[in-house]
């Protein structure tokens, strides 16, 4: 869902430019490889590589994420799963144990606009897909580590409550078996339907650097959406509502 490559760069650039020293700075990257890419228990891509870049100056944050297909794709949606995904957000503690993290996402979807700022419009006046979607998240510093998260779509008019838990468990000074589970709600005022969506992932972490890791893991997840949207046989065209995939990755911060 989404040609991203001079943003991919002026990102890659600026992250390079950043003094890492400055004081109240961080900036963190990581690269996947996912044999689905699933969103919100729906299917939008098989093979994709994921890269991703967030800068964080005093909790103020700002962040690229990219979908991109390799090989054949499930022509699922219009975009054939490239998309690109910018965060703008801030975060500040509110007590010992919470944190509250404000912000606003744009979905940007390349092969299905004639420009970056082509908006979905209900009225079908509208030029692309793209969407602005705000959100607001509040995260727990307390055994599984949960987070709750509001997301208010306001273009295709819909609401999504999401929760997250995860668990690391130690095998050695530098690997962990970690395991993690969601779950969300997803409510669409524009068509009046709802749906619940989960995913559960398990894998290994291995630390080779004091802030560097790649970690491999496998995931079972979808939707209760009716007919299903996670691909089981493309070339038949048959669906299904859930499944197995994969995924790899490397990621580091400064």
């Amino acid at each position: 869902m989404r040609s991203v490559a001079p943003s991919v760069f002026i990102v890659a650039a600026f992250v390079a430019a950043t003094p890492a020293s400055a004081e109240g700075l961080s900036v963190s990257t990581s690269l996947g490889f996912e044999s689905r890419y699933v969103f919100r228990g729906v299917q939008y891509a098989e093979t994709s590589v994921q890269p991703a870049a967030t800068l964080t100056i005093d909790g103020f944050h700002v962040g690229a994420w990219f979908n991109l297909p390799v090989g054949d794709d499930d022509n699922v949606v219009p975009a054939n799963g490239e998309e690109l995904d910018l965060v703008f957000g801030y975060s500040f503690p509110l007590s010992d144990i919470v944190t509250v993290d404000v912000g606003l996402t744009y979905y940007v979807f390349p092969e299905a606009m004639s420009g970056f700022g082509d908006f979905y419009e209900e009225d079908g006046d509208g030029l692309g897909i793209n969407t602005l979607e705000p959100y607001v998240s509040l995260a727990f510093d307390i055994p599984l580590a949960p987070t709750i998260v509001l997301y208010r779509d306001v273009m295709y008019d819909t609401f999504t409550l999401q929760g997250t838990a995860t668990r690391s468990f130690p095998l050695s000074g530098k690997t962990s078996f970690d395991i993690a589970g969601m779950i969300g709600y997803v409510v669409d005022d524009s068509i009046g339907t709802d749906y619940l969506y989960g995913v559960a992932s398990a894998g290994f972490a291995y630390k080779f650097a004091e802030t560097s890791k790649i970690t491999a893991g496998a995931r079972f997840g979808g939707s209760d959406l009716s007919g299903g949207r996670l691909i089981d046989d493309s070339i038949a065209g048959t669906t299904k509502s859930s499944g197995f995939w994969w995924g790899i990755g490397l990621s580091t911060s400064l």
